[in-house]
């Protein structure tokens, strides 16, 4: 199986159970619920315990259709956030519109430009793609701003320091203990690709979490043992 194959199929359940909330208002603007970076971090750290190049982005996304009100980051923080993986790019496991029932529907989890279900993606290094002519389109834009980021041992010594506070689930880190982000990316990577058992059957995410981080007590130093860091 591919990475982007893998990501798609079984890292992106699992990230959506463990991660994605119900949309809500914030500061007068839609928040989609998608916790972006927390699913970049992720899917960043699966890609390259698989061998893949990977690094993670941050920017505006623009998700533009006449079903839905505008929701966008542009003039608004914190940023969006997705992959490049093995030189494709956006891979955004966090975009799923299910909590939008109103909504056209994606076929599957964005990697990569082009049509995906009822979507057009596209990704631009610049703002020109909004003065295009996209009415009537369900368009999804990705805009990168500022550099990209690759550092495994940064991110995962100082997870913070990409993931926004907004961002962290609710006493995640407090309940589960400072290992539970590389936990989680452990848990994704061998649900992938190892045989790992899937926790989307649990009856709360808390229990998932508590699960996951019981069946890795190292996964710091396993995932630089996989990626050879």
């Amino acid at each position: 199986m591919s990475v982007l194959k893998a990501l798609r199929q079984r890292v992106a359940p699992e990230l959506n159970f463990l991660l994605t909330d119900d949309p809500s208002e914030r500061a007068g603007a839609i928040d989609g619920g998608w916790r972006p970076h927390l699913h970049a971090y992720h899917a960043l750290l699966v890609a390259r315990m698989f061998g893949a190049a990977a690094e993670v982005r941050t920017g505006d996304i623009a998700v533009i259709s006449g079903a839905l009100p505008p929701i966008t980051t542009l003039d608004r923080e914190p940023k969006h956030a997705w992959c490049t993986v093995g030189g494709v790019t956006p891979v955004d496991l966090a975009m799923t519109l299910a909590r939008f029932p109103q909504a056209p529907q994606l076929r599957s989890p964005v990697t990569g430009e082009g049509p995906n279900g009822d979507w057009q993606v596209r990704h631009s290094e610049d703002e020109a793609i909004l003065d295009q002519n996209i009415e009537g389109a369900n368009e999804l834009i990705y805009i990168p701003r500022g550099p990209s980021l690759d550092d495994v041992t940064r991110l995962l010594d100082e997870p913070g320091a990409f993931i926004p506070a907004a961002e962290e689930p609710e006493d995640l880190v407090a309940r589960h203990g400072a290992s539970v982000h590389a936990a989680i990316a452990l848990h994704c990577f061998r649900c992938a690709g190892s045989g790992g058992r899937s926790v989307r059957g649990q009856a709360s995410r808390d229990e998932a979490v508590a699960a996951i981080v019981a069946r890795h007590p190292d996964a710091r130093a396993e995932i630089l043992r996989l990626i050879a860091v």
